[in-house]
């Protein structure tokens, strides 16, 4: 027990000191991405993996929450903080309109009807060029320099973003963790296994599936209003269909329900690729040679097999 909070204490200090140890502003960007890709695997693991639902629409809600934010700052110049705040609060408005007719369906035809609103919204922001700029929108302000008790903080930069999505992560996963620790988990859980059964027994099944559904599309969205706010421009591309297959390929190939999976699968998935040029190239043969040796020799992940291994690994990998 002693060792294991050893180990975390000396990867908590790495993962703080980190920026001070890379080499470059391109690493720091690298690390940074990779944390936002973190907290979309985790809020997917949230209805994949505790609920047992197969959505397709995830990235829709991540492209409607940097649409939203943005839209807000460039068009109509509201501020950064309160432009964020709407877009989540729009999206999950949003989600549960879409979600409420949605989730009543099951198996592939929710898959499906999940998989048309991915496709759909992507589609709408490349042809609403007006509102949304097309091909791309641009001019999306970034973070501002605040001064606190006479210390300037420049929110613009690459190390004290990174931080800013370090404490939205962690953040993020507390809120996880607290949820499927809780009674609302356990019906999360029941869901999972069998649905009928749960139904069964009086929980409201309807009711805690569009619960876990716009929660998770939130917390995608808070990521998305980040996300533009770090690149200054955002595209169609990052609310479709494609985007939401490679974060469902994450989550499956880190494990799900783990927090080590939601590391794992972006590092493997996202940080590799991008820092090799030839697996960036072959990305989807990539994706598919890794997805075909989890299924196979890893049903449950890569974190569920490491903690198969040894009973003391089920204790170091959280």
């Amino acid at each position: 027990m002693r060792s294991k909070s050893v180990g975390t204490l000396l990867f908590g200090l790495l993962v703080l000191l980190l920026p001070f140890l890379l080499p470059s502003d391109y690493w720091i960007y690298m690390f940074t991405m990779v944390g936002i890709y973190m907290i979309l695997v985790g809020s997917l693991d949230l209805v994949y993996g505790h609920t047992g639902l197969v959505s397709l629409a995830h990235a829709a809600f991540f492209g409607i929450g940097a649409y939203s934010s943005s839209i807000l700052q460039v068009k109509l110049g509201v501020p950064l903080i309160p432009a964020l705040i709407a877009g989540t609060l729009m999206t999950a408005c949003i989600a549960a309109v879409i979600g409420w007719p949605m989730l009543r369906i099951r198996g592939p035809y929710f898959v499906l009807g999940t998989l048309a609103i991915g496709i759909a919204v992507s589609i709408i922001i490349h042809n609403w060029d007006r509102l949304t700029g097309g091909v791309s929108l641009s001019g999306i302000p970034m973070l501002p320099v605040v001064t606190v008790l006479g210390l300037t903080i420049d929110f613009a930069s690459k190390k004290v973003f990174y931080y800013v999505i370090l404490v939205a992560l962690v953040l993020t996963q507390f809120l996880i963790r607290r949820l499927v620790n809780s009674r609302t988990g356990r019906a999360f859980a029941s869901i999972r296994e069998n649905e009928d059964l749960a139904e069964a027994l009086g929980i409201n099944v309807s009711r805690y599936k569009l619960m876990s559904f716009v929660t998770a599309s939130t917390i995608a969205a808070f990521a998305g209003g980040l996300y533009a706010n770090y690149m200054g421009a955002i595209e169609p591309e990052i609310a479709g269909a494609h985007m939401s297959f490679n974060l469902l390929v994450m989550i499956v190939v880190g494990g799900t329900r783990t927090i080590a999976g939601t590391i794992i699968g972006p590092l493997l998935l996202w940080f590799v690729p991008e820092f090799l040029e030839a697996a960036q190239t072959y990305r989807p043969l990539f994706f598919g040679l890794i997805l075909i040796v989890v299924i196979i020799l890893m049903p449950t992940g890569i974190a569920g097999k490491l903690r198969e291994l040894h009973p003391r690994m089920a204790k170091w990998i959280p």
